[in-house]
């Protein structure tokens, strides 16, 4: 008997620590609830959620398209500014304005009768009695013209050809001792109803009054195409919009007075 209970307490203290084995082996597997919970959100990657490839997509494009909207922007800003001298040149000479469209019977007439009667020699004398100017007009607009007086510009009307734009340049500084010296300095003085007169060759004189005062870009030549009446137009430079009397040295806006034939 007492042989048979030590055996008894025998197989009763392995099967103790047989469950106390598998406890130990298998604690894990018997989390359950709240526990488990936590145990899926310690092993989940940390830092933050990477962004929906739809959104990541869409500042995708917004990048590029802004990247587009600034080289755009530096297309319109141009290269670099005029020098002087171009400024100068460009403002002191002009291409042929537009071809004029095909004349009706009526003003080819005109036209034809009015060449007939043209004098031979285009030059013409200038007077501004509002500001003292008698200057002759050379054709064309070249510095040797414009250097000894004005200069008309080769493609625009005369006084003597109906619907002209008569277009006269001249120098707003000039050189001294010649005829361009300050000849249209005082042209920004001139006022609405102001009375300018061209005299042809043969002595006909023209009289207009002033009609309109421009202030254009330099590279605006829309100024010296017809505007469907008889006009004489008379430019300058000035330093800038609005600045009428300092002299140079960048001469940036074209300043023209136009006056129509009364």
């Amino acid at each position: 008997m007492r042989w048979f209970g030590w055996i008894g307490a025998g197989v009763l203290l392995l099967g103790i620590l047989a469950v106390g084995v598998t406890y130990a082996a298998g604690g894990t597997s018997l989390l359950t609830g709240s526990d488990t919970d936590q145990t899926e959100r310690a092993v989940e990657p940390t830092g933050a959620e990477k962004e929906p490839p739809k959104a990541a997509e869409q500042a995708e494009k917004e990048a590029t398209k802004q990247e587009d909207t600034k080289e755009e922007t530096d297309k319109d800003e141009p290269d670099e500014e005029l020098s002087d001298e171009e400024q100068a040149q460009a403002a002191e000479s002009f291409s042929a304005p537009k071809e004029p469209k095909e004349p009706t019977p009526a003003s080819a007439s005109a036209s034809a009768s009015a060449a007939a009667s043209a004098p031979a020699d285009t030059t013409m004398t200038l007077d501004i009695p509002a500001i003292g100017v008698s200057v002759p007009v050379y054709e064309g607009t070249t510095e040797a013209s414009l250097s000894a007086g004005t200069g008309h510009l080769a493609g625009t009307g005369y006084p003597w050809i109906p619907g002209s734009n008569t277009y006269v340049a001249g120098h707003r500084v000039g050189y001294p001792g010649t005829a361009s010296d300050y000849v249209f300095w005082d042209l920004p003085s001139l006022a609405i109803g102001d009375e300018v007169y061209l005299t042809d060759a043969n002595g006909k004189t023209y009289t207009y009054a002033v009609s309109e005062i421009l202030e254009v870009p330099i590279t605006d030549l829309s100024v010296t195409e017809p505007v469907g009446r008889d006009v004489v137009s008379l430019q300058t430079c000035i330093e800038d919009y609005g600045d009428y009397w300092t002299e140079g040295p960048n001469w940036n806006v074209r300043y023209v007075v136009r006056a129509d034939k009364v």
